[in-house]
Parts: C-alpha cells; structure tokens; sequence
C-alpha cells in the first residue's frame, strides 16, 4: 500500500464526525494498511496512533500503538499496532489522569489533556469480527486521543486543551528540566 500524507490543522476534514465503517471490503483494507503504513513512517516523533480523518477519510477507523516494553534490560520497546473499526467507549475509570499530548495533525504542538486512566472499548478488526479491549495508562490515552479524531475533536479544542500549548521546542526543554531534578 502507501505511505499517505497526513492533513494539518486547520484542515475542515479533522472537525468532522466520521461514518461507521458498513462494509468490511478490499477498500477497507486498504484503508488500513495505509494507515499503518503512514504511522509506522513517522519518526520525528514517533506515531502513537493515527485516525482516518488525518489522511482525508471520513470513516470510524484508527490505529491505536501500545509501546512494551522489552523483557530484557535494555531500553528497547516494542509497538503494538491495534486496528480499531467503529470503536465505542463501554466504560471508564472515574480517575482521570491529566497528560501531555501532541498529535501528527498538528506538528510542534504538546497540550495537557485530561483522559480516563483506564478504558473499556467495544471495536470491530478488519475482517469484521467484534472485539473487546480494556486498556489503562498511556494506550488507554492514546486510544481516547484517536477516538477523538473520530468525532472531530481535536486536542486543541476548547473541552480537551488544558493550560499552555507548548512548541516541541518549549515541551523539551520542560521535559529536560524535570528529568534533571
């Protein structure tokens, strides 16, 4: 398949509620073969998750990346790629948890952004086949974050931002003070 461009705030289709998916066919597939293909190319940063709607696709699509990490001692972490087809919410945890976010629609920009610390999906795979997927801490985010996308919510709204917008720039050097403590 592809690797796709990815639309950029302001971009009107990134505020648009998305379709539920109603035929699990070849063109579906494709779909999400291109989303994972354009995911997996972000490097600088490095793609948690993208969404339909990010490559000008109005369809309740989206990848969720677990990052694990390795059994050994070394700093390697591995990426789980999960494709989430019509996903719904089932349930949340009454703790929230605030954290920062950025987002490949809007590049050099970290927001904080309140999220359930842990979730309960309902989601379909690409041949059609209902799942169900509990998830806490930074997954459980990053799935909230894509299922945002499918709403047409985005992490600068005015529901979701919390306190400053940070450039990469800003965000690295917070991350760099904290860590030098």
């Amino acid at each position: 398949m592809s690797v796709e461009t990815i639309l950029i705030e302001p971009h009107e289709k990134l505020h648009v509620k998305c379709e539920p998916v109603v035929s699990f066919d070849k063109e579906l597939k494709t779909l999400v073969q291109n989303l994972l293909d354009t995911v997996r190319a972000a490097k600088d940063p490095v793609g948690a998750g993208l969404a339909a709607p990010q490559l000008g696709v109005l369809n309740r699509v989206c990848i969720a990346r677990r990052f694990v990490d390795s059994d050994n001692d070394t700093d390697d972490i591995s990426l789980e790629d999960r494709v989430l087809i019509n996903p719904v919410l089932l349930k949340s945890s009454q703790e929230k948890v605030l954290g920062w976010e950025g987002c490949l629609s809007i590049p050099d920009t970290y927001v904080q952004v309140e999220r359930a610390e842990k979730i309960k999906i309902e989601a379909y795979d690409v041949e059609g086949k209902k799942f169900f997927l509990n998830a806490a801490g930074f997954f459980a985010r990053v799935i909230q974050h894509e299922m945002d996308h499918l709403e047409g919510k985005i992490i600068l709204d005015e529901d979701r931002a919390v306190g400053p917008v940070l450039t990469e720039e800003e965000f690295n050097k917070m991350l760099e003070q904290k860590t030098n403590l």
